[in-house]
């Protein structure tokens, strides 16, 4: 199994029990995750080895976050510097009421990173793959600018390299639009999970109204003359409580298609795009010559992490093999 490293902040996530609306909170449920941590977790439950970067405080909640994350079997290489964990309250929405998320994560201990105090050579030392998203340099222009730092490092050093665009404008507050920063960091990467609504606003590549989807992928490789491999998941009939869901992948020569999944009583769609992401990339580790079946799990892992409270999925391999297979939730597992 190839070696991953990935990059990003660890938060704190509080969510009101039994679907309350954050007005009628007297509790939370405290779950630790986000973005790149949750695709981490879950390449380290399928048995990838992986590296995680991040700051935490020196405090107990940093030291907690650090141990979930071992949990996974995940290695924390963590500056613990600054004050605070950043947060984020989660709603969870209901039929037709929406989900709803509060960030609080300015002045973190991620936040506070500064250029040249990751040693990317040593970070990267032995490894195969480094992982990225959008949600990093959405944060501040420094912490774009370490991102750009670790790419370029990456890009000697021959590593394949992914990115979730994970475009969130509520995020983007310094400055800049995601389209004057992403570009020159998504020019070194090989495999992007990102959908045709970033294209003009993430990406700053223009849609004609008779573009199909293969036309917007070309021309995201044309801009991005690395690019090999791009990723795309689809919701249907969508409403918080039921979705169908299903997912593409342009190799630059044909637009493959997963099967679609019925998810009729969904518990926990945060981490979903993550658990996607870590299924791609096991996927194409696992079967790199069969772009179809690494679809297929990823596509698999998305849909059991919609069972799965908390940001991290905790499918495992098999399980996501034997919903490929047709073995879904109708019968107790004995």
């Amino acid at each position: 199994m190839s070696r991953v490293v990935t990059f990003g902040e660890l938060l704190l996530r509080l969510s009101p029990p039994s679907h309350l609306r954050l007005t009628q909170a007297r509790s939370f449920d405290m779950y630790y995750g986000c973005a790149e941590a949750n695709v981490a977790a879950s390449l380290s439950k399928f048995g990838v080895s992986v590296k995680f970067i991040t700051a935490v405080p020196d405090n107990e909640l940093g030291e907690s976050s650090l141990s979930m994350l071992r949990s996974f079997g995940v290695e924390p290489i963590s500056f613990i510097q600054g004050k605070r964990l950043g947060i984020y309250y989660f709603e969870q929405g209901a039929s037709e009421r929406p989900g709803k998320v509060v960030y609080d994560r300015e002045d973190s201990s991620f936040s506070t990173l500064k250029k040249g105090m990751i040693d990317w050579e040593t970070a990267f030392k032995d490894a195969d793959w480094f992982h990225w998203s959008g949600i990093t340099p959405s944060l501040t222009l420094e912490l774009a600018e370490i991102c750009e730092e670790a790419l370029k490092v990456a890009s000697r050093m021959g590593l394949t390299i992914s990115a979730d665009l994970n475009y969130r404008p509520t995020l983007w507050k310094y400055g800049k639009n995601a389209n004057e920063i992403m570009p020159n960091l998504v020019k070194h990467c090989d495999l992007l999970l990102g959908g045709i609504d970033d294209s003009e606003k993430v990406l700053g590549i223009k849609i004609n109204e008779k573009d199909t989807q293969e036309d917007i992928f070309s021309n995201w490789m044309k801009a991005f003359p690395k690019l090999k491999n791009i990723v795309t998941t689809k919701r249907m009939d969508a409403n918080a409580s039921s979705n169908g869901i299903s997912a593409s992948f342009w190799n630059g020569k044909e637009l493959l298609h997963s099967q679609k999944y019925n998810i009729s009583h969904l518990i926990d769609r945060i981490g979903a795009g993550d658990a996607f992401m870590a299924g791609i990339i096991y996927g194409m580790i696992a079967w790199p010559n069969d772009n179809q079946t690494a679809l297929e799990f990823a596509a698999a892992a998305t849909c059991l992490k919609h069972s799965i409270s908390g940001d991290i999925n905790l499918a495992t391999v098999n399980e996501i093999k034997a919903l490929m297979g047709g073995s879904g939730g109708g019968r107790v597992s004995r």
